[in-house]
C-alpha cells in the first residue's frame, strides 16, 4: 500500500487538540485541516473530557503542559475510565520536559510524544502511525463481537484470557445451574416444511430465547438444532435460571408470539451442581465447555418436560428461598442413563 493510500484511509478521521495556549490550538488546526482531518480543540483537560464522554475522538493531541489538570492527569483519567474507547493519545511535549516525565506519560496510557516545535511531516507521520493501530485495535475488536454471535462467550473469554499475559486457569471444577430448552415434537413438525421456512421458524424461536437468557445473565454454551444448553454461574445462579425459564415460556407462550410461530412450545430441564469446564478437541479444533453428571441430569429432565413445562432437580429447590417460587413435587422420576431415581420438580407460573 502506497503512502497515499495510507492517507486516504484516515481522512476526516476527528482528531481532538487539547492545549490551553489558543496559538498553539490554531496552529495545529491550521494543519490538520488541510490534511482532511476532522479537528475538534479543548483549552484544558476538564473540557477535553466533557467532549470525549460526548463524542469519542480517533485520536488526541494533547498538551503536557497545562493548569490545574496536566496532560499526564488527563491521559490517566482517560485510561482509568473503562466506559471510553480506546483511541491513540500523543503527547505534545516542550523541550524543557525531562525524559523521565515521558516515559512516566507513555506509561500513564499515551501512545507516542513530539517535542514543540515540531515538524509538520514529522506530525502527519506519527498521527497515521497511531491511526493504524487504532484501526487494527478496532478490527478486533469487530471479530471479537462477530465472533461471540458463533460461539459462546465462555469460549471468546478464554480464549482472550489464554493469548493474553493474564493468568488463567482454563480448566477447572466449579458450581453451576444448568438449563438446557428444547422444542417439544420438532422433528414431526418439520418433516414436511421447506427447509428455508424450518430456518425462518428456528430462528425466531431461539432468538426469542436467547435474549431472555442474556437479560438473566446466562451463557449459551450450546446451540445444537432447536436444543440450548444454557449456564449460570454465581450467588444468584439459582434464582436467575427459574426466572429465565418463566421468561422463556411466557415469551413463547404469549398470544402475538404463537401467531408469529405455529411451533414454540418447549420444554426445559434445570440442574444444579458440580462441572468440569475445560478446552476440549485437538490442535485444529477445540471447544471450550461444561460437562458432568449435573449436564448430563439436567438434559434428561429437559427431554421428560412437555411442552411449556419446566422441570427442576432437589439439588436446585435447596439454593432457594422455597417461598420465591411457585412448584410441586412429581415425586422420584427414572432418567435415561442416570442409576438413581430422582425427585422432580415442577415451576408454576
Amino acid at each position: 500500500m502506497n503512502s497515499t493510500q495510507n492517507k486516504n484511509d484516515f481522512e476526516f478521521k476527528k482528531i481532538l487538540v487539547v492545549d490551553d495556549e489558543p496559538s498553539n490550538v490554531e496552529l495545529l488546526k491550521d494543519l490538520l485541516t488541510p490534511q482532511k482531518y476532522v479537528v475538534e480543540t479543548a483549552s484544558s483537560g476538564k473540557e477535553a473530557l466533557a467532549i470525549i464522554q460526548e463524542s469519542t475522538p480517533d485520536l488526541i493531541l494533547l498538551d503536557v503542559m497545562m493548569p490545574a489538570m496536566n496532560g499526564f492527569q488527563v491521559c490517566s483519567k482517560i485510561r482509568d475510565d473503562k466506559s471510553i474507547p480506546y483511541f491513540p493519545i500523543i503527547f505534545i511535549t516542550a523541550y524543557h520536559i525531562d525524559q523521565t516525565d515521558i516515559i512516566h506519560g507513555l506509561e500513564m496510557g499515551g501512545d507516542d510524544y513530539i517535542r514543540k516545535p515540531f515538524d509538520a511531516s514529522e506530525l502527519f507521520s506519527r498521527i497515521r502511525a497511531c491511526l493504524r493501530v487504532k484501526k487494527l485495535y478496532d478490527d478486533l475488536a469487530r471479530t471479537k463481537t462477530e465472533l461471540s454471535r458463533y460461539v459462546s462467550l465462555a469460549t471468546v473469554n478464554m480464549v482472550e484470557k489464554m493469548t493474553s499475559t493474564e493468568a488463567f486457569q482454563a480448566n477447572r471444577t466449579a458450581e453451576v445451574t444448568v438449563l438446557f430448552s428444547d422444542i417439544r415434537g420438532f422433528t414431526n413438525i418439520s418433516e414436511n416444511m421447506d427447509p428455508a421456512k424450518v430456518f425462518e421458524m428456528l430462528d425466531l424461536n431461539l432468538g426469542t430465547q436467547f435474549d431472555v437468557i442474556e437479560k438473566y445473565n446466562g451463557i449459551i454454551d450450546k446451540l445444537n438444532g432447536d436444543e440450548i444448553m444454557a449456564v449460570f454461574e454465581g450467588p444468584d445462579m439459582v434464582p436467575n435460571a427459574l426466572k429465565c425459564a418463566l421468561a422463556i415460556v411466557k415469551a413463547l407462550s404469549a398470544p402475538e408470539s404463537r401467531n408469529v410461530l405455529d411451533w414454540t412450545g418447549v420444554g426445559i430441564g434445570i440442574n444444579t451442581g458440580q462441572i468440569y469446564i475445560g478446552s476440549i478437541g485437538s490442535d485444529t479444533f477445540k471447544d471450550y465447555t461444561i460437562i458432568g453428571n449435573t449436564v448430563n441430569i439436567a438434559a434428561r429432565l429437559c427431554g421428560l418436560a412437555t411442552k411449556y413445562q419446566v422441570l427442576f432437580t432437589e439439588a436446585t429447590l435447596k439454593l432457594i428461598e422455597r417461598t420465591e417460587f411457585n412448584y410441586r413435587s412429581l415425586k422420584s422420576a427414572s432418567l435415561k442413563g442416570i442409576s438413581t431415581p430422582i425427585e422432580v420438580f415442577e415451576l408454576l407460573q
